[in-house]
């Protein structure tokens, strides 16, 4: 019995550590600075190479839009959300470039905002806010 309730311990605690989020975020960086809010979400990096996730939420009673800019120095970077449990894929940017936009009409719940990169990145920022 003590056996079964400490498996049973360490498995809920393993859960909780490792998250249980619909995605997650796998990468390797440097000088990375990040930040995730309720409504705002930002990175900036000198290298970054992998998938990071951003989760936000659109609460209110109007739908409302979200917004960004991105610009990338070297590399490749594609971004993809979820609003309702499919991933879309939403800008890429390609190196030596700045973009901004808007998407509208996002509903209430959870935002998520999936940043992955082709390969090895430098010199980024990417900035989103629900509005």
């Amino acid at each position: 019995m003590k056996r079964f309730c400490l498996l049973t311990v360490v498995v809920i605690a393993c859960a909780v550590l490792c998250g249980c989020g619909k995605y997650t975020s796998s990468y390797s960086a440097l000088m990375l600075v990040q930040t995730n809010t309720s409504e705002k979400a930002n990175m900036s990096f000198s290298s970054f190479k992998g998938t990071n996730v951003f989760t936000l939420q659109c609460d209110g009673e109007e739908e409302r839009k979200l917004k960004y800019t991105a610009e990338v120095e070297d590399g490749k970077i594609t971004v993809f959300y979820d609003y309702d449990d499919t991933k879309t894929e939403w800008f890429t940017i390609d190196g030596d470039g700045e973009l901004s936009g808007e998407l509208e009409n996002i509903p209430k719940g959870k935002v998520y905002i999936i940043v992955e990169s082709d390969g090895k990145c430098k010199e980024g920022k990417l900035d989103f806010s629900i509005e």
